[in-house]
């Protein structure tokens, strides 16, 4: 955790509920935590036209550095962050892992995947159940909409309102290069579910519909980068948005390694 408002968060919550047992993790902790993951040879798998020899030790700035755009350092953050979530719940034993994400958040995140090029993994990213990690998800807050759980946070004695890191919503500037698809999402969302809630709500029960599926995986392998399936047929990647089959030999960049079509897009150069 960084800075002052992190920092006092954090002690506030240990306060309230003193019998819990806490730690704290850094994002670049993964590197020493998960043996499986090589920066390095990933970025060098998808990218060509950068230098990779400075990435000295698999560094983690080093890594995000050399991603082609801001969506794409989103994109590996936020799966980094869910590989160290899971290594460190495993390591502690843990039988399931409880994520607070509302509706909002899991409807923002089925488009976002979907925009990704991950549309065939939401089972297994908005879905309670088995992980590709090796853990179970559950998303206990999955019914509520993100408005209705700040709502609540004010009528609890004493208030939760203390506990809550809040964040600034600034003003999303479509052209900009350091706006992410996140950030598009999450402003539709926000104006969405405050007139409109059964549209956010429809997102989600209609995700929660699509059933995860590993009969068309191929030998099993698993992306070395999301450990998500990687599907026969869908590894290589078309910069029209088209992933590659067989009977479409006019592919731009398929990178050799086992890269699941997001992240293969977020790791590779665009021509």
């Amino acid at each position: 955790m960084q800075g002052t408002g992190y920092e006092d968060n954090w002690r506030s919550i240990k306060e309230r509920f003193p019998s819990a047992t806490y730690s704290t993790a850094g994002l670049e902790d993964i590197l020493n935590q998960d043996t499986t993951l090589d920066l390095n040879d990933i970025l060098a798998s998808g990218s060509t036209s950068h230098d990779h020899a400075y990435l000295k030790e698999g560094r983690l700035e080093d890594f995000l550095a050399g991603l082609p755009s801001a969506t794409s350092r989103s994109d590996m953050i936020s799966i980094l962050r869910c590989r160290l979530i899971s290594h460190l719940a495993k390591k502690h034993r843990c039988s399931s892992i409880l994520y607070g994400d509302s509706t909002t958040r899991l409807a923002e995140r089925t488009l976002s995947e979907t925009a990704k090029g991950r549309g065939g993994s939401i089972p297994w990213l908005t879905a309670d159940g088995p992980s590709p990690h090796g853990i179970k998800i559950v998303y206990p807050m999955r019914d509520l909409l993100r408005k209705e759980i700040a709502a609540y946070t004010t009528m609890t004695d004493p208030p939760l309102t203390p506990l809550i890191l809040e964040g600034n919503s600034p003003v999303v500037v479509p052209s900009s290069k350091n706006t992410t698809i996140e950030d598009l999402m999450s402003q539709y969302f926000e104006s969405v579910e405050q007139n409109y809630p059964s549209i956010v709500a429809n997102v989600v029960r209609t995700s929660s519909r699509l059933v995860a599926s590993i009969t068309d995986a191929e030998g099993g392998r698993d992306c070395r980068m999301c450990s998500l399936p990687v599907t026969k047929g869908h590894e290589g990647l078309r910069w029209s948005g088209e992933q590659e089959h067989p009977n479409e030999p006019e592919v731009v960049a398929s990178p050799p390694s086992s890269l699941c079509y997001g992240c293969a897009r977020s790791t590779l150069d665009p021509p």
